[in-house]
């Protein structure tokens, strides 16, 4: 006989968990006590449980499976909420274990219970709590199941804290088979022909692609059709963008260059990708509910495909798979047309890297000169996070992603995404620089994960950038209500001097003559760091400074 919480510790290790974000607490202390002293799983302790499913989701797309927390009931459970709210909007499998009163006073109004499937309902793909012991691994299994299956997402495990003191007989429940969805050889071959009809196919990739075996199968179809790939939003690393078939990022707010050449493709063929609002700037392109080209959507859910747009083909597949079937029907060498239609493409993308603005203004360094010194130093096989912000446009359009380096960032547009990434990625990655990119704001919402930085020994390098505002926001007041700004401006820290009172390194950047030195130093140093960046607010964004939407709003009142 052994606990329940030792049997669901077991089962975990049995789906290949070797590492569980957590903020500890009294509800779970059965789970917290059979973690100590086991060398096959590991718990990194966050400062909050956003911290900790954070880390958890970044940790999911590093491996493959789902990212596992957990914490304490009510509070705790909240302070969660974020991060089952990503991991719905983003596609990744997380698994949230969530401490509850005792089975004996639910529906009692017990000090700090919450009724789970109420409160996550509309967002995770199953909540189930657990009142009998004996069903716990299998649930748990289940769970599992649930969370990478169909369209990955998040699951909600309450456990009643005496639940887990309960005997059980039982044996860690294996996992259950993963479902892998083809699609037919006849929607194939009709795959093959639109896409040798059209002049102009291209390829929108999303984020079931972002693995080993996607990533190969994506590259190795675009060059056998010849067909170019732009990026689903915030999976720029889907496709070296150095790689001639390369297309773009499809980001919030493209640029225009690069919106106004995508849409004159004939013919979309989205692949791991819901096609949601911000990867078809706000379903524009390929437009919903009529699309102008036909577009042919792939994505291993029935009730994803085809739920906002009319398609020529709607198929529910595995994209892995669908996409090695449709390399078995490759013509012998791509078309001419699709040759010259992707280098078309492939010139417009790399040119939006070319930036030749200010490297410093009156208030600040302009981020693109930080990011351009980045880009420059990184190894190729860095791994950067990017948390919320207008400072994360100028990352996404002139840094170069994919052959290696990896772009990890919340498409639900979650703030305080970056430092608990930038954690979890230096663990389960210790021999690769992991570099996030965060603004004053976001920071100062999970900035305090640089403590479990610290005492789990990872080594993230943190690049703040200061600018006293939040900038997205203040981006758009200066839209909609121009020099009428409210709320937005901040009074922040000294982020170095910050980063030294937890122990880590911390440099300064006032100008952008200081940026590589800082960068090199932080990277060679081995620990923790931040490099605080005073950041002009000026060039609020990669897109337009402040003057020019002032002087635009002006324009067109």
């Amino acid at each position: 006989m052994k606990r329940a919480a030792d049997l669901l510790i077991d089962t975990l290790v049995a789906h290949g968990v070797d590492r569980v974000f957590c903020v500890p607490g009294e509800s779970y202390l059965s789970v917290l006590d059979g973690l100590s002293g086991r060398e096959d799983i590991a718990a990194v302790t966050a400062r909050h449980e956003s911290g900790a499913g954070f880390m958890a989701l970044a940790d999911a797309r590093l491996t493959g499976r789902p990212g596992i927390a957990f914490v304490s009931r009510g509070p705790g459970a909240m302070n969660a909420a974020i991060a089952v709210h990503s991991s719905q909007q983003d596609a990744v499998p997380l698994v949230l274990f969530v401490g509850q009163v005792e089975r004996a006073h639910r529906h009692m109004g017990a000090f700090q219970e919450v009724d789970y499937e109420r409160v996550f309902g509309s967002m995770a793909k199953w909540v189930v709590e657990v009142r009998d012991a004996a069903r716990l691994a299998d649930t748990v299994a289940t769970a599992m199941h649930a969370a990478y299956s169909g369209t990955p997402g998040p699951v909600v495990v309450a456990l009643p804290e005496d639940m887990l003191e309960d005997p059980v007989d039982g044996v860690a429940a294996m996992p259950l088979a993963a479902p892998r969805a083809a699609a037919s050889q006849d929607d194939l071959r009709r795959v093959a022909a639109m896409l040798a009809a059209a002049q102009k196919p291209l390829i929108i990739a999303g984020g079931l692609l972002k693995h080993d075996a996607g990533r190969a199968a994506l590259q190795a179809v675009a060059e056998a059709y010849g067909v170019p790939v732009a990026a689903a939003v915030r999976h720029a690393d889907i496709l070296s963008n150095d790689h001639p078939q390369y297309a773009g990022h499809l980001a919030y707010g493209a640029p225009a260059e690069l919106a106004r050449a995508v849409q004159q493709a004939d013919l979309v063929l989205g692949v791991g990708t819901r096609l949601g609002d911000v990867t078809t700037q706000g379903y524009a392109f390929p437009a919903a509910p009529q699309p102008a080209q036909a577009v042919i959507q792939v994505w291993p859910d029935a009730a994803a495909v085809g739920h906002v747009r009319r398609l020529a083909l709607g198929l529910v597949a595995d994209p892995t798979v669908f996409l090695a079937d449709l390399l078995a029907l490759a013509p012998e060498r791509p078309a001419e047309a699709h040759r010259a239609w992707s280098a078309g493409l492939h010139r417009v993308a790399s040119g939006l890297r070319t930036w030749t603005g200010p490297a410093d203004a009156d208030d600040g360094t302009v981020f693109g000169a930080v990011v351009q010194a980045a880009d420059r130093i990184l190894a190729d096989d860095a791994i950067v996070t990017i948390d919320s912000g207008n400072f994360g446009g100028w990352v996404q359009r002139l840094m170069r992603f994919g052959g290696g380096r990896a772009m990890l960032a919340p498409s639900s547009g979650a703030m305080g995404y970056g430092v608990p990434a930038a954690v979890a990625a230096s663990l389960r990655c210790p021999g690769r620089q992991v570099v996030c990119f965060v603004g004053d704001g976001g920071f100062l919402m999970t900035g305090n994960e640089l403590a479990t930085a610290m005492h789990s020994g990872a080594r993230p390098v943190l690049i703040v950038a200061d600018n006293g505002s939040y900038g997205t926001i203040r981006m758009h007041q200066e839209k909609q209500f121009p020099a009428r700004t409210s709320a937005t401006a901040l009074h922040n820290p000294d982020f170095a001097a910050l980063a030294r009172t937890y122990g880590a390194l911390g440099f300064q950047v006032n100008r952008s003559t200081d940026i590589d030195e800082a960068l090199r130093q932080a990277l060679q140093a081995g620990r923790p760091a931040i490099i605080a960046v005073r950041t002009s607010l000026q060039h609020i964004s990669a897109a337009a400074t402040i003057e020019q939407l002032r002087a635009h709003a002006a324009a067109v009142r």
